[in-house]
Formats: structure tokens, sequence, C-alpha cells
């Protein structure tokens, strides 16, 4: 295993830790309530304390969502982001919200057992965003899904993005990966290894449906036909053979 690798699993693994179980289980009271017929639309940064606080919920609650990355510097989705003014889009009810409370809140008002079960790891408090912050800092260099990666430049892709596409000599230009089918993924928010995954995409700001499967999920069936197994390692290893 090398050394960056080591380094990859090690920190996201510190990250995970710092929020517990949170965003890891399926709330046994949300499983008989509505799910939305489209997909909730987030833009969002994976990085970002707030935007983990609302993916959590939507891993709590099995909601799926189809994420629009936003990293700092990003160009794909943060001016549609401004001009929409909301970090979410609810299709089924033409809702539109930014603060990550109103997000949460309404997810479980509308998908959810209301919004005076949400759990106190996701509330608005000072010590629930303090301990994502932490895990942020677990990850906080530029190809963590912090900043946009920048294809026009000679840097090497190794600085920037934890896949196999960053083998390149540092003064060869990286070549971007050619992707023309929507991406799926099959995630829960604290698997280690599932964010990994998530911050390349964040970092080349590539749209994908996310498909929550946290435990309790009614989807893991689902998964487990596909991968053969339920083991979210299997995602990471599609960015890292």
């Amino acid at each position: 295993m090398s050394l960056r690798k080591t380094y990859n699993i090690a920190s996201s693994s510190a990250a995970s830790f710092w929020r517990g179980t949170s965003g890891s289980r399926v709330l046994s009271s949300s499983l008989h309530h509505n799910k939305p017929k489209e997909n909730i639309v987030l833009y969002q940064k994976e990085s970002c304390p707030w935007s983990r606080k609302v993916r959590e919920a939507f891993s709590m609650l099995d909601l799926d969502a189809n994420i629009k990355p936003c990293p700092i510097e990003g160009t794909k989705y943060r001016p549609e982001l401004k001009q929409m003014g909301g970090k979410e889009q609810d299709p089924n009810t033409k809702a539109s919200m930014y603060e990550s409370k109103d997000i949460i809140d309404y997810v479980f008002d509308h998908y959810g057992p209301g919004k005076d079960q949400v759990p106190s790891s996701i509330q608005d408090t000072y010590t629930s965003t303090g301990l994502s912050r932490m895990s942020t800092l677990m990850r906080a260099m530029p190809w963590n899904g912090l900043i946009q990666y920048k294809g026009d430049t000679a840097t090497s892709a190794a600085t920037l993005i934890p896949s196999k596409i960053t083998s390149e000599p540092h003064d060869v230009k990286p070549k971007m990966p050619e992707i023309n089918k929507p991406i799926h993924l099959y995630s829960f928010e604290n698997s280690p290894y599932c964010r990994i995954v998530r911050e390349a995409l964040d970092v080349l700001e590539l749209p994908y449906t996310v498909h929550n499967v946290a435990q309790g999920s009614s989807k893991r069936k689902m998964f487990v036909s596909l991968s053969g197994k339920m083991q979210c390692e299997e995602l990471y290893n599609l960015f890292h053979k």
C-alpha cells in the first residue's frame, strides 16, 4: 500500500471518528414515511461542515440525492448555485433553501418523523458544528474536496486528485477522464472509503446521484446484487485500481 493511500484511509477514518455514528444508520422512525418521487438536488462542498450534516440527515432518512459539487473556485455549479439562491432544490414541492438547519428541518418534516426528532448530532449547535469542523480538519488538504481541480494547469494531478489518473510525471499535463454516462454512487455518509470517492468527484466537479445505503437502508439488497457484497471499499477501489 502506498504512503498516499495509507494517508487517505487513515485521515478519512479519523474524520469519521469525529462524527461517531452520525449518518451511518437509518433512523427506525423514518422507515415508514413517504419518500420524494424525484431526487432532491443538493449543491454542496464535500469538505463543508454544514454540508456534511445535511448529507448525514439524508443518510438517516434513507434519501437519495442528485449532487452538484461546488468546490472552492469551482466554475461549473457555483454560478448556478448563486443564481438559484439555494443549496437544496426539491422538485417535488418547488422548495428552495440555503441554510443547513433549514434544509435538515425541511427533510425531517417532509420525509421523516418531523423536525422535533432531529438527532443532536446534526442540530444547529456549537458542539455538533464543532465536531463536524474537526472532521474537515482531518482532511484539510486541497485534493480532499476543498478546491476545484484546474485541468488546464501544468501541475501534477497527483497533488490534487487521489485517483488512478494521478500517475503522470510532474511535467506532464494531466488528462481528465471522459465520463459519458450518469454516475450513481452507492454510499453512506460516514464511510471513510466512500468519502474519498466523493472528494474525487467533488474536485473534478462531476455531478452524481448518491444512493444512501446506511445500516437499515431498504436499498442495501440492491447494492449487494450489483456489487456482490455489502462493502463500500469496492467503490473506493473503482478509483484506485
